[in-house]
């Protein structure tokens, strides 16, 4: 790879990061956070004025909670209980049955939420300007870049003035979607079908107020009587007025005769409503691929992907932005300790170790819930209602998937197993446990419900000890203070073992800054400080 050629003296940062979508914005706050410097470039103008991904389910609610934005966001999101499908002949007609929301049963301190993508970036832009150790270039598109034997040196180009700059840096964080450029010039190629299906988003604007639940139904799969009206997923997004309508036009293209125009878009509007006077605005349109994706390596040397440009879901189920985010939040902490140089760069390398199968897993998931949808449209044109109301009752699969969001876990990378069996991943239901490599469990620390246990994981590891562990405490305190790395400990004021912790009066569990449990022994060795200290050097390369 070469880079273009630029009379201006080349910048220098420890993290360029293109793309500034919710998850390259992620980074950013991540980044600041951490106190590293970054560059982030944006080829748009700004944020994107299309709703595109909707619903933030519960885990990035909760780093949205650690952030200090969960409240903004679930301000722009629709009410509670809105996780509903609706099965109708048109929006204001016959409604043959609807999913029911997805019960809380209070395993997670910020509950899911139906938000869209333009809302999403808003609220994360907003965080993001605030840092004090980043650039933020919008109209600024990625060129090329060329390894360097301590990095990167990347190179893009103002999109208003024309001019060419480069800058190195130590890591290049490719952010920048599914049809990444970054990707594309590091030759990673991804696997899968790349089309599944072609599909046509038309975002309009209509006052639905008159229609039952239209406040609080995230979507309405319309399935009009005339079978020449094509079938459509009407998408709330904002629970007012602002709706997304998604039509299959085509298998490998675009298979419409002729250009959609607004006027078209007008009249499709009011037939899936069935409000024929209904006033429509178009705001825009875009055309897409669905696809079931994943990169064949989520790091090419000091190249990372992060996001869609990792990944492709089909929308299904909503785990696109939702995985993403997840992985900056996962790189981030990773590549706080190498730069700092607390840690091998054989950490940063777990990042694909751990990801990469978790958006398979997300990438079964998003695809079976597309041949779910595929099945119940079968079942309506059959018309047996039976046969309807067994797939209306089994899309409940889709909406319901908090097992999916809390319950993945990461089987190698930095995580060392402590030889229990790994239980299955049930994608209705999950089970708490700080079993290695998944999420430590959430338990309310006062009964104000203010704090969580959940609170205790930011930017340090955290040594969680029993009761009575006063032992490994002090072998914290000598670890971190050999070390030079902060340790922090938290003591717990139960055994709690119905919400899933087994680390019983005297044992202890090692937890990541990103809340994942790296590592647990539910006794006290003789050595507690050694086995500690032993812990860390294989966790961190040393």
């Amino acid at each position: 790879m070469t880079s273009s050629s630029t009379s201006t003296p080349s910048k220098r940062t420890s993290v360029f990061i293109v793309g500034a979508g919710p998850v390259g914005l992620s980074m950013a706050i991540l980044m600041n956070r951490f106190g590293i410097d970054y560059v982030l470039v944006e080829r748009a103008s700004g944020t994107t004025d299309h709703p595109k991904a909707r619903g933030c389910w519960s885990r990035t609610m909760e780093i949205f909670r650690q952030w200090g934005i969960e409240d903004r966001m679930r301000a722009r999101g629709l009410p509670d209980n809105s996780d509903m499908f609706a099965f109708v002949d048109a929006m204001a007609g016959h409604e043959y049955g609807r999913t029911l929301p997805e019960v809380n049963i209070g395993q997670s301190p910020a509950w899911k939420c139906i938000l869209s993508q333009d809302a999403v970036e808003e609220e994360l832009l907003v965080l993001a300007k605030k840092t004090t150790v980043g650039q933020i270039n919008y109209s600024t598109e990625f060129v090329d870049y060329a390894e360097r034997a301590d990095g990167v040196q990347v190179t893009v180009r103002n999109l208003k003035t024309g001019e060419t700059t480069t800058c190195d840096a130590q890591f290049l964080i490719a952010a920048d979607g599914a049809g990444s450029s970054v990707r594309r010039v590091s030759g990673i190629d991804m696997r899968g079908p790349s089309t599944l299906a072609v599909m046509a988003n038309d975002y309009w604007k209509a006052d639905l107020s008159r229609i039952r639940g239209a406040a609080n139904t995230a979507a309405f799969r319309v399935v009009p009587r005339d079978p020449s009206v094509p079938m459509a997923s009407v998408l709330n997004t904002n629970g007012k007025d602002r709706w997304l309508s998604l039509i299959h036009i085509g298998n490998e293209k675009d298979e419409r005769v002729g250009a959609r125009t607004d006027e078209e878009v007008v009249k499709m509007a009011r037939i899936h409503t069935g409000i024929p006077n209904l006033h429509v605005e178009v705001i825009n349109r875009s055309v897409w691929r669905l696809s079931r994706q994943v990169a064949s390596t989520f790091q090419k040397k000091r190249v990372i992907l992060v996001g869609d440009a990792a990944h492709r879901f089909p929308p299904s189920g909503g785990y696109g932005m939702n995985s993403g985010i997840q992985d900056a939040h996962n790189l981030a902490w990773k590549l706080n300790l190498v730069l700092k140089g607390k840690a091998s760069p054989r950490l940063v390398e777990s990042y694909d170790l751990e990801r990469r199968p978790v958006a398979e897993s997300n990438a079964d998931f998003s695809y079976a819930n597309t041949l779910r949808f595929l099945e119940t449209d079968k079942a309506f044109r059959n018309g047996n209602i039976d046969r309807i109301n067994f797939w209306i009752k089994d899309t409940e699969n889709h909406v319901h998937s908090v097992g999916q969001s809390l319950g993945f876990s990461y089987d190698e990378g930095a995580v060392i197993p402590d030889g229990t069996a790994k239980p299955a991943l049930r994608t209705r239901h999950y089970e708490p446990s700080d079993r290695p490599g998944g999420r430590f469990p959430h338990i309310w620390l006062d009964l104000a419900r203010k704090f969580s246990t959940l609170d205790w994981f930011d930017k340090n590891f955290v040594l969680v000890v029993g009761m009575k562990a006063e032992a490994w405490k002090e072998a914290a305190a000598r670890v971190a203070e050999a070390r030079g790395l902060p340790i922090e400990v938290r003591q717990m004021e139960a055994e709690c073992e119905a919400e899933g912790l087994l680390i019983g009066l005297r044992g202890a569990v090692l937890v990541r800054p990103d809340g994942h449990v790296a590592w647990r022994m539910p006794w006290t060795p003789g050595d507690p400080a050694a086995e500690l200290a032993s812990v860390l050097d294989k966790l961190l390369g040393a």
